[in-house]
């Protein structure tokens, strides 16, 4: 006899643009442009933007986030946090210093309760300047050749 367990829910999503903050002070929802994999859950669009993590099912979700941040000139704010259905979710901000114009690279582990099939997550973010933000970068041809970076890269799955 032969079982076959379906796949666990997952996704990554990224995205390959830069995008700085429109209005200091001011949140912004952060999108994404490629699905890399999927399975249950889902990238859902709202008011034009792809930025809706949308799970399937009540449960505990890794989510794993890498953005670089980065800012013309130095002394920059950039915030990035997490909203379930719109309400921002309690100790998820992080928060870094742009310094002289150099990239930092945020890594962002953190479990998320599904408490309802359809709750969503979305990143958000806010800074100091309109030119601070999440920046991708071209491939370069090398040598040696490398691929692009994504601004920001997003994994989650579902572990219980």
């Amino acid at each position: 006899m032969t079982y076959r367990i379906g796949p666990t829910p997952h996704i990554m999503v990224y995205d390959t643009t830069t995008q700085t903050i429109a209005a200091t002070n001011t949140a912004q929802v952060i999108t994404f442009n490629t699905t890399d994999g999927t399975a249950g859950i889902s990238l859902v669009t709202s008011g034009g933007k792809a930025s809706r993590l949308t799970l399937p099912a009540v449960g505990t979700y890794l989510f794993l986030v890498s953005a670089v941040v980065q800012a013309v000139g130095s002394n920059k704010q950039c915030s990035i946090w997490f909203r379930k259905n719109g309400v921002d979710v309690t100790a998820s901000n992080t928060s870094t210093v742009c310094l002289n114009n150099q990239p930092t690279t945020l890594a962002v582990n953190i479990n998320l309760n599904c408490t309802t099939p359809g709750d969503y997550y979305e990143l958000w973010m806010a800074g100091t300047d309109t030119s601070a933000g999440i920046y991708a970068t071209a491939a370069s041809a090398g040598p040696p050749a490398q691929p692009a970076v994504p601004s920001i890269i997003v994994s989650v799955v579902q572990v219980s």
